[in-house]
């Protein structure tokens, strides 16, 4: 589910950018940031290939008026594709943030019947740079970013799911220094 690479693979791209905007032509999808920043694609032709291939697999349709949609199939893909990028994009922003003083904590409690959804919420606030605390508890000393809440809302996770931000935690020494603060 959670892309952990620096690049999109040009479908991977298609999916996030037609989720984000809803449906667009092929000159629609070469002036957005995605197509740029996650993968060195220039020629429509990788793109149409890709889009074939989205097309074959039931993801996506093509109208004749050469608008590209989602199917009902295709919007969860999408979706994961569209907050795989949010996380990358936040990823490469977060290097540059300095720390404000507070430190954010998460913690879940999330049924085993819904253990895919726990692990992905896990390798998503990984991946974002939340460090374990506690078992089911993880700190961050920066803002938690909005597309946080959309995952748990789109996953309806969201009742067993806190955030606290907190200026004071006994003895942060040891947390600092995961952080390098």
């Amino acid at each position: 589910m959670l892309n952990l690479q620096n690049r999109f693979s040009i479908p991977r791209t298609i999916l996030a950018i037609l989720h984000e905007i809803g449906s667009g032509t092929v000159k629609s999808f070469f002036p957005h940031p995605y197509s740029h920043l996650f993968c060195n694609h220039y020629k429509r032709l990788s793109f149409n290939s890709a889009a074939s291939r989205l097309q074959k697999r039931g993801l996506i349709t093509a109208k004749r008026s050469g608008l590209f949609c989602l199917t009902k199939k295709g919007e969860k893909e999408a979706f994961f594709s569209y907050l795989n990028a949010k996380v990358m994009v936040y990823k490469k922003k977060a290097e540059k943030i300095k720390w404000d003083g507070r430190w954010r904590i998460i913690f879940f409690d999330i049924p085993e019947k819904k253990k895919e959804k726990r692990n992905y919420l896990r390798s998503v606030i990984k991946v974002i740079g939340f460090k374990e605390f506690q078992k089911s508890v993880w700190v961050y000393p920066y803002k938690i970013p909005i597309f946080l809440t959309e995952i748990l809302r789109n996953e309806k996770i969201w009742l067993h799911v806190r955030f606290i931000t907190t200026q004071d935690i006994d003895y942060d020494l040891d947390i600092r220094e995961l952080f390098s603060l």
